[in-house]
């Protein structure tokens, strides 16, 4: 199917992903209770666009001075402040914060199922379109480096890498993705993996029952 046809079927299979999973217009909760150690809510956008013809979806590279997650691709997104009316509103507000598009561009499809980080946070996304031709103006303290990954890449196992990061309580291995020099993993990776078991229903029960698509944290 042409770019146009893919992004509706997109579109429709990433809204029957959201049947059973809106919590995404539920007010915010009061934000993470340290003594029990319940993670703190995060928001992100996963917005798919045609580029260059191309169905692809918008990534960003945090800047060296983004705190824990600096330098890694990520999706446009952020934590969710006492201020935000929901979890959707706090990804649109960051999305906007970070590469300039206000929410009358973006069409809203639906939530995927979160995701917990190591860092200790609960990353809810949500997918959605851009429209067409939309300039990105990335926010230069927070963003240095915008992609457009198209989804033929992202459906392609032959992408697929296994990482080793040493950290100070030894090595440990994560599944990823690799494309034209960039690397992508942990909870980015398994948001991708998410939204491919909708996307490419013949994978879907394989995918569910693989540790890239489980809910270990990262």
């Amino acid at each position: 199917m042409n770019g146009a046809d893919y992004m509706m079927y997109a579109r429709e299979r990433l809204s029957v992903a959201s049947s059973g999973n809106t919590r995404g217009e539920s007010p915010v909760q009061e934000g993470p209770d340290a003594l029990r150690g319940e993670p703190r809510s995060a928001a992100v956008t996963v917005l798919f666009t045609l580029h260059n013809t191309e169905p692809c979806v918008v990534m960003i590279r945090r800047s060296a001075t983004g705190g824990q997650h600096r330098t890694e691709w990520a999706f446009p997104g952020g934590i969710v402040e006492r201020t935000d009316a929901s979890l959707l509103r706090a990804a649109l507000r960051e999305t906007e914060e970070e590469l300039g598009i206000g929410e009358e561009l973006i069409d809203i499809w639906g939530p995927l199922p979160s995701v917990i980080t190591g860092t200790g946070y609960e990353v809810w996304p949500f997918t959605g379109s851009l429209r067409q031709g939309v300039s990105l103006h990335p926010a230069d303290d927070e963003v240095d480096d915008v992609a457009y990954l198209p989804v033929r890449v992202l459906l392609d196992r032959r992408n697929r890498r296994s990482i080793t990061l040493v950290r100070r309580d030894g090595e440990r291995e994560w599944d990823a993705i690799a494309y034209g020099g960039r690397v992508i993993w942990g909870a980015s990776a398994r948001i991708i993996s998410s939204a491919i078991s909708f996307l490419d229903p013949e994978r879907h029960d394989e995918n569910r029952s693989s540790t890239f698509d489980g809910v270990h944290s990262v």
